[in-house]
């Protein structure tokens, strides 16, 4: 294994271990993101992965929004 670790890619196999719920303790996507992102708003979760984000930008969004 090579020492450089920053270079280092997560294998798509191993994507799921970004969603488990405990990440939502330290990482509330709602509370991250409420400040950027409003009802309507038509928002990119670019680089989404397994979707960690996505859900949290549409309730942000609301119904007249678009992720």
């Amino acid at each position: 294994m090579s020492g450089n670790r920053k270079n280092r890619v997560c294998p798509a196999e191993h994507a799921g271990a970004l969603d488990l719920n405990i990440r939502r303790l330290f990482h509330d996507p709602e509370k991250l993101l409420r400040p950027y992102i409003r009802e309507g708003m038509t928002v990119l979760d670019l680089g989404c992965g397994p979707g960690f984000f996505t859900m949290a930008m549409a309730r942000l969004a609301g119904g007249s929004g678009k992720v």
